[in-house]
């Protein structure tokens, strides 16, 4: 059968046939491999069909696009699961997505144990759409599928075997799929049992998220209408939910972190490897946070402090880290010493490991080193490697210069994601986190001046998703009544157009990159994209006329001219994230 053009490929084993997924790495479900898998399921002269992935993969493929090609990927769930004779889906590598719900349209799953399958659609806004809202509860009870639709959470094989998801674990999972018996179809669930499970999910879920009720109203609608109607629901839930301006600025997250973890080409040309040791010098907060982070990826750690009292300081500060680590029962005991023991103190052993981190200024105080060692500074000065971490410890900012010194850049960023960091690249020194962050404070306390009310400001921010990050100055005005939507274009608009600076100076790079920053790393709500996502969405002719006016109370709003300047030439924030 010549399918390999369409992504698919067919081979006979017996009277078995294997229908291979054979389009790339991440195996994806486009129009083509849909309209190939259908024709082949029409035409079927064999005992069984397995469905399998080349390559070390499954499908793992989300598409950030809205999907509208034919036929759908509820046509294929469908052909699949109405096929004359038994379809097995031989599951290795990830199963993600469309591939997840493809594997469940299947009439048995065979899975490899490094298996992970996900359905993390809730992620990007949006609710499944080849009919697993109905089969997956079928399957494994509405309580366990919800629990999967609404966390996003991949599970292992084992676990997918345990709750029902996958029917039995094989090393060679096409082979076993061949010769794997197929269980009875399964009946419906007890409707009252479904809507339980949906009730129990709407009272816990804590999300604003539109994704997260349109999920549990499909669950709900597959115990209460027959299949048919069941599909043109949550048809029409999809399609709503990806005009969404939720899903719009969940896609824009997306984006950006994608952006941010390409690498300059001077850098990624050189396939960068992380160190197995870092050294650090000196003593401050951010040191003891790099240390747990990187010996729980297990990497050796050498600490050289100035002092005993400094010593004494860090090490009980590590100390703390671990303690609350092993009481929430993220760290046992064992592994805590086993991690302590490689930690070591003194200055022999730190000048010898490849990544060294200090907490003052280094030397030399320069981006190359003749040791081939990347030194990196906490704050840095310019020339230097400069580090920030971001409050949530799971991304940081790394100031280089260009692509001056690609292998230590790029030796630095590889130890950074081993250690659970992503790294933002900023230009002349990391201060990009700290200034956004200033000029939304700086906006809310002149709001708080002029007699906006702390609670008014609490909630406006608090209905965004968002928190007042600090004390408020007292009111030198009248109480003054604000609309919610003002108070939160204000504080969008003075983080946006700090960025606009920022841009112009070259200390942030793209516009992406001040959102993945702040939703990464200072808790700006990722279901609202990130204030430059905000912007966008506004229009810059309606950014530029709030901040003229707004202007007139406080310099925070006083327009960039970056933001003339793309006015004028016709182009969008977008544009500049390239």
């Amino acid at each position: 059968m010549p399918m390999g053009a369409a992504g698919v490929t067919a081979e006979r084993q017996g009277q078995v046939l294997v229908l291979r997924l054979a389009s790339g790495p991440s195996n994806e479900l486009d129009a083509e491999v849909r309209a190939a898998l259908i024709n082949a399921l029409s035409t079927l002269d064999c005992d069984r069909v397995v469905l399998a992935g080349s390559g070390a993969t499954f499908s793992s493929a989300i598409s950030l696009e809205p999907d509208r090609a034919v036929p759908s990927l509820a046509d294929l769930c469908a052909a699949v699961e109405t096929a004359p004779v038994p379809v097995i889906a031989a599951l290795q590598g990830l199963v993600m997505g469309p591939g997840a719900e493809l594997a469940v349209a299947a009439h048995a799953r065979v899975a490899a144990p490094g298996t992970r399958i996900a359905f993390p659609e809730v992620a990007l806004g949006l609710c499944p759409e080849g009919g697993t809202s109905l089969r997956l509860p079928r399957l494994i009870g509405a309580s366990a599928a919800l629990d999967l639709l609404l966390s996003g959470r991949a599970v292992n094989a084992m676990a997918a075997q345990d709750m029902g998801l996958v029917d039995s674990l094989a090393a060679d999972p096409v082979a076993a799929a061949a010769m794997t018996p197929i269980r009875p179809v399964l009946p419906p669930r007890a409707a009252g049992e479904t809507l339980t499970a949906c009730a129990e999910a709407r009272r816990l879920r804590s999300s604003a998220q539109a994704a997260a009720e349109r999920i549990i109203a499909c669950v709900e609608a597959a115990a209460l209408l027959p299949p048919e109607a069941h599909r043109a629901f949550e048809e029409v839930a999809r399609e709503d939910l990806e005009l969404s301006p939720e899903t719009r600025a969940l896609r824009s997250a997306v984006l950006a972190e994608r952006r941010v973890a390409r690498l300059p080409p001077a850098v990624a040309r050189l396939r960068p490897v992380a160190a197995d040791a870092i050294a650090l010098h000196g003593s401050a907060p951010m040191l003891a946070g790099l240390a747990r982070r990187a010996l729980a990826s297990g990497m050796a750690v050498h600490w050289h402090h100035p002092s005993d009292a400094a010593r004494q300081a860090s090490l009980a500060a590590l100390d703390h880290a671990e303690a609350a680590e092993v009481r929430a029962g993220r760290l046992t005991p064992g592994d805590r010493d086993a991690q302590r023991a490689r930690l070591t103190e003194g200055s022999a052993e730190a000048s010898a490991a490849p990544v060294q981190i200090h907490a003052g200024p280094s030397t030399p105080r320069s981006l190359r080193s003749d040791t081939g060692q990347a030194h990196l500074v906490l704050g840095g000065a310019e020339g230097e490697l400069g580090l920030a971490l971001a409050p949530s410890l799971r991304t940081c900012e790394l100031a280089v210069l260009a692509e001056e010194a690609p292998r230590e850049i790029g030796l630095a960023v590889a130890t950074l994601r081993r250690m659970g960091l992503s790294s933002i690249l900023v230009g002349q020194r990391p201060i990009l986190g700290q200034r956004l962050m200033a000029a939304g404070e700086t906006a809310l306390a002149q709001l708080a001046r002029l007699g906006v009310s702390q609670r008014l400001l609490a909630e406006a921010l608090g209905d965004f998703g968002a928190r007042v990050p600090m004390e408020l100055p007292e009111a030198n005005a009248p109480m003054r009544a604000m609309p919610p939507r003002e108070i939160v274009n204000r504080w969008l608009a003075a983080i946006a157009n700090e960025g606009f600076r920022l841009l112009d100076r070259g200390v942030a790079r793209r516009p992406s990159d001040v959102d993945c920053l702040l939703v990464a790393g200072y808790s700006f709500p990722r279901w609202q994209g990130g204030p430059m996502h905000q912007a966008e969405e506004r229009g810059l002719m309606v950014l530029r006329h709030d901040l003229r006016l707004w202007s007139q109370e406080h310099p925070v709003w006083a327009p960039a001219p970056l933001i003339d300047r793309l006015i004028q030439d016709g182009l969008r924030i977008s544009d500049l994230d390239g």
